[in-house]
């Protein structure tokens, strides 16, 4: 068994319930220091604004940061995988189109915190998937407030690992994954410190006494909560409170004290270390605020990830025979085979895809029934043959196109073809 490395950036974002910048500042946080294009790129907020009449547009449409990420992340070649929102408290899931074959098991679950466990506005939503033969746990939080309450937010740590589950045997819980990022507005504050000291402090050469001081570093290292979790040196300025839209620790009259609420953590699974033969190794690249965003009252944290996968799949279930283009007249086969013991059913389609769409099961242009297989018992893949009509394919004839395999018994893409073009009725080039 080989092993490769699958790069994953993500950033959390404690948004104030403000709406999306319309100008750059949303561009600048997404694709900063992604030199490296990622595989996986995970996005936590928290306090999206959620009005009644906004989580019931939420539950048909997608939110106004959602739209907003993922026309940024989708035009660079990338789908919304997965997604769960409770509330304000938002997880969405990216992953590059032509690795969407290569995920699987995908799941979602939440647990409500806020009063005693019975409302939303506190809490975790998380997504946990299968990718080149390891299992991954991303998990995004909005933890109690205030300094106060710091043994509740050891208390809501084990809350969220009893409580969320998954229907699968060998990952029932967060915990029983290789690999788990824990990220959002975790609220840990500072122990016996002033504001006046915490702003005092909060200087590249000063920090090392910020984190003596702590709360999350405390409780790990304590070994309260958060056990075997790992976190990059905190070496950029306290993330919260700032006024709206500037630079500046809070000037109102609260004065609220300067804090790292906003974290990324990571935990690797010991136990599944050398089962399959390869170990499990995971190395962050970056750690950093950006406190040059002026927006909420928190500050973004970004961090990347290199983490090691075996990868002992050639091909996905369903690979396309290649598209050069289509026209939009006549009939064009779609020609692809599927792997010996590939579950198909009558509900499996093929779509056409706009190369930049959001997600799989709303953003396609037309699509196709696929051909079921059934009782199939030799060892090779099978090839099926389905035909589009050129009436019902789209006329933006300057954009790229892409199929996709969606297995409906399985809940997820089987296959993505090449990119290709579809021309006018009268192009004869």
């Amino acid at each position: 068994m080989t092993s490769t490395d699958l790069r994953i950036a993500m950033f959390t974002w404690n948004v104030a319930t403000l709406d999306p910048p319309e100008n750059d500042i949303l561009k600048d946080l997404v694709w900063i220091h992604t030199k490296d294009s990622p595989d996986m790129y995970i996005v936590s907020l928290q306090e999206v604004s959620s009005k009644p009449h906004e989580v019931l547009q939420s539950s048909i449409w997608e939110d106004p940061w959602t739209t907003a990420i993922s026309n940024l992340v989708c035009n660079r070649g990338y789908v919304l995988a997965s997604s769960c929102k409770l509330q304000g408290l938002v997880i969405l899931c990216y992953a590059k189109m032509m690795q969407l074959p290569f995920f699987h098991d995908i799941h979602t679950d939440f647990t409500r915190t806020g009063l005693g466990g019975i409302w939303g506005n506190k809490g975790a939503v998380s997504v946990r998937l299968d990718c080149y033969g390891r299992s991954f746990c991303f998990v995004a939080v909005h933890m109690a407030p205030f300094p106060h309450q710091w043994e509740q937010r050891d208390k809501e740590y084990y809350q969220i690992v009893a409580s969320q589950s998954y229907p699968l045997e060998y990952t029932p819980h967060i915990l029983y994954h290789d690999y788990i990022f824990w990220l959002g507005d975790l609220n840990y504050r500072f122990e016996d410190l002033t504001a006046e000291v915490v702003k005092f402090l909060s200087s590249p050469k000063k920090l090392h006494v910020l984190r003596e001081k702590d709360q999350l570093l405390l409780t790990i290292r304590g070994k309260r909560a958060f056990d075997q979790f790992q976190e990059g040196a905190l070496s950029f300025v306290p993330t919260y409170k700032y006024d709206l839209g500037q630079n500046t620790f809070d000037s109102s009259p609260k004065q609220r004290v300067p804090a790292w609420t906003d974290r990324i953590l990571w935990r690797e699974n010991k136990v599944q270390q050398s089962q399959d033969g390869t170990l499990l190794k995971l190395e962050q690249l970056t750690y950093t605020s950006h406190s040059d965003v002026p927006w909420s009252d928190h500050k973004p944290v970004w961090s990347d990830f290199l983490v090691k996968v075996s990868s002992d799949v050639p091909l996905p279930l369903v690979a396309f025979d290649p598209v050069e283009s289509w026209q939009k007249n006549g009939i064009h086969p779609c020609v692809y085979s599927v792997a010996p013991g590939t579950k198909t059913s009558s509900w499996d389609w093929i779509g056409l895809y706009k190369v930049g769409f959001h997600t799989i099961q709303r953003h396609y242009c037309t699509y196709v029934w696929a051909v079921e297989i059934r009782d199939k018992e030799d060892q090779k893949r099978t090839r099926c043959n389905v035909k589009f009509s050129g009436t019902f394919l789209p006329s933006d004839y300057s954009a790229k196109y892409v199929l996709c395999y969606y297995s409906k018994v399985m809940d997820r893409v089987l296959g993505v073809s090449n990119v290709f073009r579809i021309r006018a009725p009268n192009d004869t080039t």
